[in-house]
Parts: structure tokens; C-alpha cells; sequence
């Protein structure tokens, strides 16, 4: 289930994007064209939004836990904040 704030300005659907795993997070860059995304695999995904090129992505290990639990932007968009729990 996407967990998403429950103000939203108007959007107007340009593409769709099929995805091998469920997203549970997913929070815009406030400054940049960035996406960021957490699937029930543990894995965080960052891509570019309009074209959805993958910029990076951070799978889950046995260090870092399995489970996102939270998915920010600092305010002036220069970081991301992950929270993983076991």
C-alpha cells in the first residue's frame, strides 16, 4: 500500500512505469527532478521523474536491515534520509 500525504496538488497523468516490486514510499526531491522510491524487497530506488532513468539504487543487505520505514528530503533537497529497521 503507497503511503502518501493527503494533500496533493493537481497532477496530470503523463506514463505509467510497471515496476517487479510493490512501493510502499515514494517522496519528491523538493528542488530536483528526483523520485525516490522503497519497494517490499527493502530496496531504495532514486530516478529522474520525467524520464525515469535510474540514478542510483541501494539494495538491502544482511547489515542494513530489510524493512523501510521512512523515506525524507531534507528541505533544500541535497539529502535523502532512509530509515531501515531489521
Amino acid at each position: 500500500m503507497l503511503r502518501f500525504p493527503t494533500c496533493f496538488p493537481s497532477f496530470r497523468v503523463v506514463g505509467e512505469k510497471q515496476l517487479p516490486q510493490e512501493i510502499i514510499f515514494l517522496v519528491w526531491s523538493p528542488k530536483r527532478d528526483l523520485i525516490a522510491l522503497a519497494n517490499t524487497a527493502g530496496e531504495v530506488l532514486l530516478h529522474r521523474l520525467a524520464s525515469f532513468h535510474r540514478v542510483w539504487s541501494f539494495p538491502p543487505n544482511e547489515n542494513t536491515g530489510k524493512e523501510v520505514t521512512c523515506l525524507a528530503w531534507r528541505p533544500d533537497g541535497k539529502h535523502l534520509t532512509v530509515e531501515i529497521t531489521a
